[in-house]
């Protein structure tokens, strides 16, 4: 059966709140557009990017973790570095664990933290994009 992006995305949405991640995070696990404004925790966003439809399905869905930044002593807010680190762990760990009858998935490349580009929030992001395959009837 094929799929659509909001499918796909929900699929793998599903499979992080029932994952560690969900509880390991001070935050929430959310879809795309979903984020509480202004959120200062550590949430979760997937987000569907990317796919090509056929007998073969196959695509990328963005998931970000937002981390936000602590102060280094000096009142500046820098990037929590232990923290990015363990949660690009807990990242790894659950791309590993995937396992469905029906999608193949793997990473799109590495695992890697990013800066929030506005100015006005202090959070870093630990980004994973995870690509599909889905064969379809």
């Amino acid at each position: 059966m094929k799929r659509t992006g909001e499918e796909i995305e929900l699929k793998v949405f599903q499979l992080i709140k029932s994952s560690s991640i969900a509880t390991e995070i001070s935050g929430k696990v959310c879809r795309n557009g979903m984020r509480p404004y202004g959120s200062t925790k550590e949430d979760c966003v997937v987000s569907f990017l990317t796919g090509l439809d056929g007998q073969i399905q196959d695509g990328v869905v963005n998931i970000n973790v937002f981390v936000p930044d602590i102060d280094n002593g000096s009142e500046l807010l820098v990037k929590d570095v232990t923290r990015c680190t363990e949660i690009a762990g807990m990242m790894r760990d659950f791309t590993d664990s995937l396992t469905s009858s029906e999608y193949l998935f793997s990473l799109d490349g590495m695992i890697k933290t990013y800066r929030v580009e506005d100015v006005d929030v202090n959070q870093h992001f630990v980004n994973t994009r995870l690509k599909f395959k889905l064969l379809t009837d």
